[in-house]
């Protein structure tokens, strides 16, 4: 499964699909604000938001955790949906993720992380 880290940013999402994504993810956003006070539906747009937003992004696995903030009662009047989709389909990737061992833009790897230091 792949979570979105590793696309490269020099092959972006087609312009239909960045500008459906975000579409999706405007249109979602402006009617969970309109439906706030039914969960229910909340919930039911959402998934159906994921869904879209999953099957035209290319299944990243970052939608996991927006799906659950949505589902949040107050961390879901962020429109959390537009941003991510956004910084999918410009970035290819949300910025700032990567893996260890990935070569970066300087030319070498993201070191290891160090062990925590015990007292």
């Amino acid at each position: 499964m792949d979570d979105g880290a590793n696309t490269p940013l020099s092959v972006p999402y087609s312009w239909p699909r960045r500008i459906a994504a975000i579409a999706i993810a405007v249109v979602s956003d402006i009617v969970n604000a309109i439906f706030t006070w039914a969960p229910p539906i909340v919930i039911g747009i959402d998934i159906v938001t994921a869904v879209l937003l999953w099957l035209v992004l290319g299944r990243p696995m970052v939608l996991l955790p927006v799906f659950i903030a949505e589902a949040l009662p107050i961390v879901g009047s962020v429109p959390f949906w537009t941003l991510v989709a956004c910084g999918l389909a410009f970035f290819g990737r949300i910025p700032g993720r990567g893996r260890v061992g990935e070569p970066v833009a300087s030319g070498g790897t993201t070191p290891p992380p160090s062990p925590p230091k015990l007292p």
